[in-house]
């Protein structure tokens, strides 16, 4: 009887040491046309997938960036182990906006891509329009400011090098993003730089725009790629890389799937995993 109780006992823990982890799930909200998320966006879901991540993408039919009929199915957050926002320039509606903040406020890890620093746009008299800085800067690290022209040229922060976000990817490599510089506005405390980039501006000297009023010089370098922790006490990758062109380009996929794993606490793809680029049409509207 000892030696069958035994054995049911180590069978019992063999079973047990041999379940699955749990599946995480990654929520994908596409909250704009512009950089043609709609179409970006499921095929960065399907690289998620094939790394082991369950993934849902809230993509409607629209421009959720147009109209009043928002994203439908913001409910999903509620289940989520990490949220991915490509958003711009939104005016959801209270029952929609509150999915959102509901999930801002239960501390889970966030990642902002390209153009959710500025991923509301509410009127001024509208009690909501505090989203319109409030989620940039307090949920992602920064509101939006300016940018600037054509290309930019991307170079991994030397400090952060043993970063985990930064695995695989090559110092010395020329790395270019077609996307513009975003200026940014980051706190100096407890934001962790990853990835500078370089560009060129159109326009030199005092430039005002609806966000404020902004000083270029024809060469500007600013920070595209960091990690923080949020008002609400969340972990927070964000990266102005988004742009159709930046899924062809091996490191600029790769920090951004590294970045969802950092976010999730989780292992990072190894340095000597293909990461396989896909490419997309599409134009900024």
């Amino acid at each position: 009887y000892a030696l069958t109780l035994l054995a049911l006992t180590l069978t019992a823990t063999t079973l047990l040491a041999k379940k699955p982890p749990v599946q995480k799930h990654v929520v994908i909200v596409v909250g704009t046309h512009h950089y043609s998320p709609q179409k970006s966006m499921p095929h960065f879901a399907e690289k998620l997938q094939k790394f082991g991540l369950k993934t849902t993408v809230l993509n409607p039919d629209w421009d959720p960036e147009k109209g009043d009929k928002g994203i439908p199915g913001l409910q999903t957050l509620a289940e989520a182990d990490l949220a991915i926002f490509f958003t711009r320039f939104l005016k959801l509606k209270e029952p929609q906006l509150k999915h959102i903040t509901d999930y801002l406020a239960s501390g889970k890890p966030i990642v902002g891509l390209r153009t959710s620093t500025h991923g509301f746009n509410y009127p001024k008299s509208n009690p909501n329009s505090k989203w319109n800085n409030d989620f940039g800067r307090d949920a992602l690290g920064t509101r939006y400011l300016i940018h600037l022209a054509g290309k930019t040229h991307l170079k991994p922060v030397e400090e952060a090098q043993a970063h985990p976000i930064l695995t695989g990817i090559n110092p010395e490599a020329d790395w270019i993003s077609p996307g513009t510089l975003y200026l940014t506005d980051l706190p100096e405390k407890g934001m962790t730089p990853l990835v500078r980039g370089t560009g060129k501006a159109k326009r030199t000297g005092t430039v005002t725009n609806q966000f404020g009023t902004h000083e270029l010089q024809q060469e500007m370098t600013d920070v595209i790629a960091w990690t923080w922790i949020n008002k609400w006490g969340g972990k927070t990758f964000t990266t102005s890389l988004g742009h159709t062109g930046d899924f062809a380009v091996e490191q600029s996929l790769r920090l951004m799937i590294n970045g969802v794993f950092w976010s999730l606490n989780q292992d990072v793809p190894s340095a000597d995993h293909p990461i396989e680029t896909f490419r997309i049409s599409g134009k900024k509207k």
